[in-house]
């Protein structure tokens, strides 16, 4: 482990920094603890939802975010601006107050707010790792992630991006093996349409591969975004939403054993699940919150710069990871060895490589594919068509790997030549290998 423990001079911290499009929540996990934290903006209170939301003084450069940007905005005193990170996705200009922003620059203030309520807790110089997670993580949003970042100038070595199915499979590592033991299910709800994370486990296999399936579901979508202030229009809402999460329920748990339930977003702290909690509750464990996201992407940040062994006994294969090996044979000390290129289990838009092979007597490269769940192992063949010929073992290649979707390896091959033996043709070769 890269922590410490000595003194709390030397307590070091790593963060996972939710960014909702509603709501955005901060967890940090020190080195001396075993559990994240998250950040309350009220002293307690369990108060860690902060509105993705600022404000700007009317014809004044003055801007708020949070509750306090809610606030002014309800007082008439401050222009809203919200839609900050659907606007930085579309690169779409923000007119406030008769003035255009740059969308990016925007979310960037926003985050950087949101961190100096850090300030409380620990200075950002004592940060090893942030990891950012939001609903949909894909090359856009890593893309303006980056930028937000880099504008920021952070003091900080590691930053990373992830979707909401990896910060749940980390937030699982940290639970007792009793939770895990069978399928998982997580529900997000507030109001509008539900989204459900449904994590599957195939203990048959080593690692156990793990799998989320996401999907949306609006059976239960309220036209007003919340519970009706009006006695009787509420009753018939709440025996509705009850009725129609007990038949979603039922569905889903049908025909299966699900070890755990965990009930998170706003929707759920309402109190109108009676029947629903009564069968959610028999012989599953049912939880119920709104800052799993955060923390398990603290506990990925922990993992990733200190590793704690938790993760060798599972490989997370969702949407957005490579569900197979990447490797290719090579002559090591006189013996033929699999060297590895890619790693299944790993955010297709995290890895790369680059190695140097010398050849030896035929023009091609043979690249092997291990699936590790459907499909046979197999190679696949390069041919390094019209490379000059040579004796063997005179030609170097420089090889890149990378990723250009969760299905696709991208191969670049250069010939390099041989020292001043030969000289390199200037030829390449691009490959795209469907995985």
């Amino acid at each position: 482990m890269a922590f410490f423990r000595e003194s709390k001079t030397a307590r070091r911290y790593v963060l996972g920094y939710d960014l909702g499009e509603e709501v955005s929540q901060i967890s940090f996990l020190a080195s001396d603890s075993d559990l994240p934290e998250t950040l309350s903006v009220l002293a307690g209170a369990e108060a860690y939802n902060i509105p993705t939301v600022l404000a700007k003084r009317k014809e004044v450069n003055q801007w708020f975010y949070g509750k306090e940007a809610i606030a002014k905005i309800e007082a008439g005193e401050a222009v809203r601006v919200d839609r900050l990170i659907e606007n930085a996705r579309m690169g779409r200009r923000v007119d406030v107050d008769g003035t255009g922003y740059d969308p990016v620059s925007l979310l960037t203030l926003f985050v950087k707010r949101t961190l100096s309520l850090l300030s409380m807790e620990m200075s950002m110089d004592m940060v090893d790792a942030i990891a950012f997670t939001t609903r949909n993580m894909d090359t856009r949003m890593i893309e303006v992630l980056s930028e937000v970042t880099g504008a920021l100038s952070l003091p900080v070595k590691n930053v990373f991006y992830q979707s909401y199915e990896d910060s749940l499979y980390h937030y699982m590592l940290y639970q007792p093996d009793e939770l895990l033991s069978h399928a998982v299910i997580a529900c997000d709800y507030s109001f509008g349409e539900m989204m459900v994370y449904d994590m599957k486990l195939n203990h048959r296999t080593k690692p156990i591969v793990v799998t989320i399936d996401k999907y949306s579901y609006d059976g239960m979508a309220l036209s007003e975004g919340k519970l009706s202030d009006n006695t009787n229009d509420r009753a018939e809402q709440v025996t509705r939403l009850d009725t129609k999460f007990l038949e979603f329920s039922e569905r889903t748990m049908e025909g299966r054993i699900v070890s755990s339930v965990f009930l998170l977003g706003e929707g759920f702290r309402e109190q109108w699940m009676q029947k629903s909690l009564e069968f959610l509750c028999r012989t599953r464990r049912v939880f119920q919150g709104n800052n799993l996201f955060s923390k398990g992407a603290s506990i990925a940040a922990r993992e990733k710069v200190g590793p704690s062994g938790r993760m060798d006994k599972y490989v997370l294969l969702d949407g957005g990871k490579l569900k197979s090996n990447v490797g290719m044979m090579v002559r090591k000390q006189g013996q033929q060895v699999y060297h590895a290129l890619l790693d299944a289990g790993e955010n297709w838009y995290d890895i790369s490589t680059g190695l140097d092979v010398i050849l030896d007597d035929e023009n091609c490269i043979d690249i092997m594919i291990t699936p590790l769940t459907e499909g046979e192992k197999h190679v696949h063949k390069i041919e390094l068509e019209g490379l000059p010929e040579r004796p063997p073992r005179t030609t170097r290649l420089r090889m890149k790997v990378a990723m250009s979707a969760a299905n696709k390896v991208n191969v670049h091959v250069e010939d390099m030549g041989f020292g001043e033996l030969y000289e390199s043709s200037g030829m390449f070769w691009d490959e795209v290998i469907p995985v």
